[in-house]
């Protein structure tokens, strides 16, 4: 038989026991309803960071696209301006009677030729390159090119996002979330290189297009000063 004392005693142990217990049982509770709410404002800053990147990522996408045609077609315009300015050069010299006719188109041949060798092999190493990434990608130059703005783009993304993930204030809420910085980061440059892999052909389609417009235009007018000083040489 207990006595007296040993049963309060007993009873005593078993309230602390389930004092204790209740008290673990709230603190795991409440540790996952931080966690939960924690995790809900890291994905809402998440959708609100994408969209935010997203229309940054198409912006950054049609200025460079732009930026690099302009490039191309001024690069082409000051090449075939030298070509023209040597060519009316060696025409003013048979003009004036210091260079013969013969020599004068023999000079033009020779020049032409020069200046189309000098371009093959300034284009050779870019023509190669992406005739080994078309042919990785099963001959299909579309997914190519997307693939490879895709890939840039998220690169870029992750960048900045990794440096704002990084910041007090989102890596403190993130640190009370299940997430970490660098799986938040990716996310948000997977959804930028998708939107950017889906609206990188129609947003370089217009703009190569008006760029290589241009450049045939001056391409023949160029042709067509070539031809007449040949034919009144």
């Amino acid at each position: 038989m207990h006595s007296k004392a040993e049963r309060r005693e007993a009873r005593v142990k078993k309230m602390w026991l389930r004092a204790v217990l209740l008290a673990a049982t709230a603190v795991a509770g409440g540790a996952a309803l931080g966690r939960s709410a924690a995790n809900k404002a890291v994905k809402t800053r998440v959708t609100q960071a994408v969209d935010i990147a997203k229309a940054t990522a198409i912006e950054d996408l049609s200025r460079e696209t732009t930026s690099v045609v302009r490039q191309r077609v001024q690069a082409t315009a000051v090449s075939l301006l030298w070509k023209t300015a040597i060519v009316s050069a060696l025409f003013a010299l048979h003009g004036s009677g210091d260079l013969t006719a013969r020599g004068f188109q023999l000079l033009v041949v020779v020049i032409t030729l020069g200046f189309a060798v000098r371009d093959i092999i300034m284009m050779a190493p870019h023509v190669w390159r992406g005739y080994v990434y078309v042919r990785g990608h099963d001959w299909k130059p579309a997914t190519a090119l997307k693939e490879f703005i895709a890939r840039i783009v998220f690169d870029r993304a992750y960048e900045k996002a990794l440096e704002a993930t990084s910041e007090p204030g989102a890596s403190h809420a993130i640190a009370l979330s299940s997430y970490t910085k660098e799986a938040v980061s990716a996310e948000i440059a997977h959804a930028v290189s998708d939107i950017a892999r889906t609206s990188s052909i129609r947003i370089i389609r217009m703009r190569a297009a008006v760029g290589a417009a241009v450049i045939v235009t001056v391409s023949a007018a160029y042709s067509a000063f070539i031809t007449f000083a040949l034919l009144h040489a």
